[in-house]
């Protein structure tokens, strides 16, 4: 039987992180990391600097229903083949990637728990809390290093960010059935998932 595991929290405060913990405690055999941040829409039909003045971080940015869709798969045993998405120029790229069905599917983002339809398909909802400060300088360094931006566009990608957090992502929180720390080890976070979890 495959059960979902779904990570939310704030920009920068370690869900991509506590994915991989996961995916090391585990072993790739039994476990699959599904990032919401692949499926967003493809903005190739829009020049550039009209793809730049996109909120990427409100639920209309994203292809919520292909990602339900394909998490419905999943939990049915089925293969999917999920978007590539490339983050310098907001397109999706002609090759996707092969996701298959395991024991348990770890799915992350700030909007994974926006909608009613979605969280039904968690079997658990962590939420990651980490220090606003923190979760900035994380945002800031890693949309440099990873998605060659310059600091001003970060930083009014992060206000829209927090924003979307405060809009539809504090809810998750509600909603979770377990609270960890983005500031504590990461190995240390997914144990206690794991122990949560029955893992």
């Amino acid at each position: 039987m495959t059960r979902v595991i779904a990570i939310s929290g704030g920009s920068g405060s370690g869900k991509s992180t506590l994915a991989s913990a996961l995916l090391d405690a585990v072993g790739p055999s039994d476990v699959e990391v599904l990032p919401l941040d692949a499926y967003y829409h493809d903005l190739a039909h829009l020049r550039l600097a009209e793809r730049a003045r996109v909120n990427f971080d409100h639920p209309d940015a994203l292809d919520l229903p292909l990602f339900r869709d394909h998490l419905v798969t999943l939990k049915s045993g089925e293969p999917v083949r999920r978007p590539e998405y490339d983050f310098s120029s907001h397109c999706r790229l002609a090759q996707s990637v092969t996701v298959m069905p395991r024991k348990l599917i770890v799915v992350e983002g700030i909007l994974v728990a926006s909608t009613r339809e979605l969280r039904e398909l968690y079997d658990f909802l962590i939420f990651v809390e980490t220090d606003r400060l923190l979760r900035w300088q994380r945002r800031l360094v890693r949309d440099q290093r990873e998605r060659g931006r310059e600091a001003a566009s970060i930083a009014s990608a992060w206000e829209r960010a927090e924003q979307a957090l405060q809009q539809y992502g504090v809810a998750a929180r509600g909603y979770s059935s377990c609270v960890v720390s983005g500031e504590a080890p990461a190995s240390e976070s997914a144990a206690r998932v794991l122990q949560h979890v029955g893992g």
